[in-house]
């Protein structure tokens, strides 16, 4: 395994300790999320062990309710007690009856949190934190009480909510009285609040230290350690490995941008999972774990929950770099979102989805989408997926049609984030800035590609779907008369070419099942006088979703940067209501619209 090969320079005894890393990278040497999204992923490397961390559980200011293994007050038995450390499983200990423990020594890092847990009680633990941008080193002492549980929670919060980092010991009464009054009054009187919620849960304790971390954010306490964090999640095992490992390579060689880290997972056919962070031009490999199902939503999000909590910063984005075929999930190439060999599964887009949002939330249960999620994946810009990925960021960026095997162009992408200041890009100039890149490689090109690229705005779905809702209604009023009318302008073709390509009347692409959106609703406006109202509502607000859209106009001239799935009836029949019906009625887009019944009786009319 690489590591740092500067040293910072501390002195006397502590030199050795840290010549090997940096604060900053260290935190990054253990397993991902413990608990908070995803399952563990342990990383079972052995790595320096430098910083020693004992303590001792000092429960002596609070009478804990004999309903939580009080004695009396100010007497508790403390044997019950198990200790583990966030991001470092398999390290846990216990402490003996004078509350004392001690942890085997990890790796230093720039923040370490304690997780104390009653053995009988589950729901009651106390939490210890502490965090130095210079690093924690050699021995550290923690005192786990009330008043580290408040500080623990409140940092903790203050990063999560709003990436910001705070040294705890800095909290003082002022800033713990609430919340330390909460968690004594469920422990002295209302022990029967932790048989529903777990300490950090209950709802007057999460006031307190959720309405204390809101102030220090808006006092502008704490620090942002990085402006932005891009999460490069490559997964290659498959036909894509040599193309992904190139891809790392030009973002290596691209550099990193001021104020911004990049890490990457990237999984490959032979040397399995990887986790690395760009540093001087160079991918420094943290962490090996052989192989694992890169296509699992669970794998996804223990990177990005992880990243999020090791790297606090004021934006994240993330880039999902695979196979797919849209919302489809099956086995065949280009039949599903990411695609992982070994283990012979295919990504489950609902699936995927759905960790992913729970990844963007915080422990607390705060809602903290990514500020941008880039699918570097095939045939992913469609309205279904748009739907399905609406609560994981504020922008999404993704290509109606295929993606070349080249992907998206990571180091121009990061050079010109290098040239510009991060701090001055909103989120949709991020997004703008990918797009421009994308279609400078293969739009505008000398030799010109069949591509399209297309940014979203996920909260324009609050204006255009209820007029969609309404035009879908409207239509399926009318199925009788129309529903013919719908299925002679999918079918209607304007060319075939001698080599037997087909060009469709309504915009189609490599796969004639996704036609373009706005193609579709213009082209049927003028063949179904009944829903001309509601169409032209629905296109004044197209703009609201689509912000950005590049298509090669002489292959797809009618792109306007979102699709919509439209098999043909031999399709529709055989592929989605066959044998095997289709993952595609479970998907969000059809238990919210009426689209799924209308293309039922379409086809079968």
């Amino acid at each position: 395994m690489t590591l740092c090969n500067y040293r910072p320079d501390f002195a006397g005894k502590y030199a050795r300790c840290l010549s090997c890393l940096l604060g900053l990278v260290v935190i990054l040497l253990s397993a991902g999320c413990s608990g908070e999204s995803g399952p563990t992923i342990v990383y079972p490397i052995p790595y320096p062990t430098d910083l020693r961390i004992s303590g001792i559980v000092n429960l002596a200011d609070v009478a804990v309710h004999q309903n939580l293994g009080g004695i009396t007050p100010s007497l508790i038995d403390l044997t019950p007690f198990e200790l583990s450390i966030q991001d470092q499983p398999g390290n846990t200990t216990s402490a003996d009856a004078d509350g004392r423990f001690v942890f085997e020594p990890i790796s230093i890092r720039d923040q370490v949190v304690i997780i104390c847990r009653h053995k009988t009680h589950a729901n009651f633990v106390l939490e210890w934190m502490a965090a130095n941008s210079q690093g924690l080193y050699s021995e550290v002492r923690a005192e786990i009480t009330l008043r580290s549980t408040a500080r623990s929670l409140i940092a903790r919060c203050l990063r999560d909510r709003y990436g910001r980092r705070i040294n705890p010991d800095s909290l003082d009464a002022q800033h713990l009285s609430t919340t330390v009054d909460a968690i004594a009054e469920v422990l002295e009187k209302h022990p029967e609040k932790l048989s529903q919620y777990q300490l950090d849960q209950v709802p007057e304790i999460k006031t307190a230290y959720t309405e204390m971390a809101a102030a220090l954010h808006q006092g502008e306490s704490g620090v942002y350690p990085n402006e932005m964090v891009l999460l490069f999640y490559m997964a290659g095992d498959n036909s894509l490995a040599t193309q992904i490992a190139d891809n790392i390579e030009d973002i290596a060689a691209a550099g990193l941008p001021s104020g911004t880290q990049i890490l990457i997972q990237a999984d490959f056919p032979i040397e399995g999972v990887k986790r690395m962070m760009l540093s001087d031009k160079k991918m420094i490999e943290l962490a090996a774990v052989g192989h694992a199902d890169s296509s699992s939503g669970a794998v996804l999000a223990d990177f990005v929950a992880w990243g999020r909590r090791a790297f606090p910063a004021r934006r994240y984005a993330l880039f999902i770099s695979s196979h797919s075929d849209a919302w489809k999930n099956a086995a065949a190439l280009r039949q599903s979102l990411i695609v992982d060999n070994s283990s012979g599964n295919t990504g489950n887009p609902i699936e995927i989805a759905a960790w992913l949002e729970g990844a963007c939330a915080t422990f607390d249960g705060f809602a903290r989408p990514l500020d941008l999620l880039v699918f570097d994946a095939c045939s992913m810009g469609c309205i279904e997926i748009a739907w399905q990925f609406r609560k994981c960021a504020e922008f999404t960026v993704f290509s109606q049609a295929f993606v070349p095997a080249q992907g998206l162009p990571y180091g121009k992408i990061v050079s010109s984030l290098f040239a510009s200041t991060p701090t001055s890009l909103t989120n949709q100039q991020l997004g703008d800035l990918v797009c421009s890149e994308y279609r400078a490689r293969y739009i505008d090109a000398a030799v010109k590609a069949a591509a399209t690229i297309s940014l979203i705005r996920n909260a324009g779905f609050d204006t255009f779907m209820p007029k969609f809702n309404d035009y879908l209604t409207r239509l399926y009023a009318e199925i009788a008369l129309y529903g013919i009318v719908m299925g002679n302008l999918r079918d209607s073709l304007e060319v075939v070419s001698e080599e037997g390509d087909k060009k469709y009347v309504v915009q189609a692409f490599e796969r004639a099942e996704y036609r373009d959106l706005k193609s579709l609703l213009v082209k049927a406006r003028n063949s179904m006088p009944l829903l001309a109202d509601s169409t032209d509502h629905l296109l004044a607000v197209f703009n609201q979703i689509v912000v950005t859209s590049h298509a090669s106009s002489w292959y797809f001239p009618e792109a306007n940067g979102i699709s919509i799935t439209f098999p043909d009836k031999a399709s529709y029949l055989s592929e989605y209501i066959g044998s095997s019906p289709s993952g595609y009625f479970f998907l969000d887009f059809c238990q919210t619209t009426l689209w799924d019944e209308i293309m039922t009786a379409i086809n079968t009319q």
